[in-house]
């Protein structure tokens, strides 16, 4: 069971002088998941900090998220920092470009299925696709709960065969079914990647909301903070924050420990 990243003495396992990984998912994190991703963005506020941070000569901020890399460098745009996209399968950041093999390589399957399911749910109000190059997300958030079950069953019935070859898995997000190469790659492995290009002894900070972010509570439970935002008992993270709106007060104690000033 986590435990409340501000109460206590827990903020003091940051120390002044300490270098800092610090890994943050992005929606669900920075600001509640909204029906339209395409209105999700940083607010100013936080956008500044994080430029603070990525100025910082002790603080080396990351960005991981399940959106491609190009929009999720879109959206936030700030130099200096990483990026992880398709949950870390492609990187780039300072010194660092990388794209896993197997997402380069099951490029062509999923282009194949998704015209195969663009076809299949066509008429089924509020479902849509969204190609992210290295992994495809049918989303059903604005979907008629009716017909949910629905787009469950013609989601596996497209895609069951390349399930069944072990050539693309399935990765279960807050009302999105998503597929991705059948690799053994997650956020927890891109954030032990950029963590060893670093080549420097960091603290790592995790901060995320969702499941594909549990890969990384655990790999780096041990070796750092992790932080989940909302109270959840089944977690691996070592400490929660109440939602979304406490990420900028945590960024601000980071900011302080590295003695830059947001004025």
């Amino acid at each position: 069971m986590p435990t409340y990243f501000f109460d206590g003495n827990n903020t003091n396992k940051i120390k002044a002088d300490s270098k800092i990984a610090l890994f943050l998912d992005f929606d669900g994190t920075h600001g509640p998941i909204k029906k339209d991703p395409d209105r999700c963005f940083l607010s100013v506020k936080t956008k500044k900090q994080l430029r603070l941070l990525a100025s910082a000569k002790q603080c080396y901020p990351s960005i991981l998220s399940g959106r491609s890399l190009p929009d999720i460098m879109g959206r936030v745009g700030i130099r200096k920092i990483y990026y992880g996209g398709n949950h870390g399968l492609d990187i780039s950041g300072p010194g660092i470009r990388y794209t896993h093999p197997e997402a380069i390589s099951a490029r062509p399957i999923l282009n194949d299925v998704r015209k195969q399911l663009q076809k299949e749910i066509r008429d089924i109000d509020g479902a849509w696709l969204e190609d992210k190059k290295y992994t495809l997300s049918l989303h059903f958030r604005t979907v008629r709960k009716k017909d949910i079950p629905l787009i469950k069953k013609i989601f596996y019935k497209t895609v069951g065969e390349f399930l069944e070859k072990k050539l693309l898995a399935v990765l279960k997000g807050k009302k999105v079914l998503e597929l991705m190469p059948n690799a053994l790659w997650d956020k927890g492995k891109a954030a032990l990647y950029i963590l060893q290009g670093l080549k420097e002894d960091c603290l790592p900070i995790y901060i995320g909301d969702d499941q594909t972010d549990e890969n990384a509570f655990e790999v780096l439970y041990k070796k750092g903070i992790t932080i989940r935002i909302g109270k959840l008992k089944k977690t691996s993270a070592n400490y929660y924050l109440n939602g979304s709106w406490e990420v900028s007060r945590l960024l601000k104690k980071v900011l302080e420990l590295q003695r830059i000033s947001l004025k």
